[in-house]
């Protein structure tokens, strides 16, 4: 393997941890490349390894639509056998009395345990990766941007 970045690392590196686009930032990152490279390089194919797999994963995370994201709950339907009633129902009422309309209705009920969908996995997958990646280029630990919580916001001034 390979003891050098490659070209595209750069990049790689700032969107798998979701650092903004400034110079600083880019000076900063390009910053912890190079002391890897002078001070551990072989921790290099690991670190092209985690972006290599969040890569992929963010791949994974774009391809899934709004329908693989619905999931179903319980599904509850009462009705009739076959979703058509039958063409012989009864006729008199004499036929009602011996003919049980009980059997002419089916009733269906679905439900789904409550496992982890898809996407939450690719996500989880995807910060244990970007960890690993933190750990191996600590430095750049102060420029992820925090995650807002919804009860902050940013102040604008006019």
């Amino acid at each position: 393997m390979s003891t050098t970045w490659r070209a595209s690392d750069l990049e790689a590196i700032r969107s798998a941890l979701l650092i903004p686009v400034t110079a600083p930032a880019l000076r900063a990152i390009n910053d912890a490349m190079a002391g890897l490279e002078r001070s551990y390089p072989d921790a290099i194919p690991a670190a092209t390894d985690h972006l290599d797999a969040i890569n992929a994963i963010d791949l994974q995370l774009g391809q899934i639509t709004a329908t693989d994201l619905s999931r179903i709950r319980k599904v509850r339907r009462k009705g009739a056998a076959g979703g058509e009633p039958p063409a012989a129902l009864p006729v008199k009422k004499l036929d009602v009395i011996e003919y049980d309309t009980n059997l002419l209705i089916e009733e269906i009920e679905t439900e789904y345990a409550d496992a982890p969908s898809e996407p939450d996995v690719l996500r989880a997958q995807r910060r244990a990766r970007a960890a690993s990646l933190l750990l191996i280029l600590p430095s750049l630990c102060s420029w992820i941007p925090e995650r807002p919580s919804p009860f902050t916001g940013t102040m604008l001034r006019g």
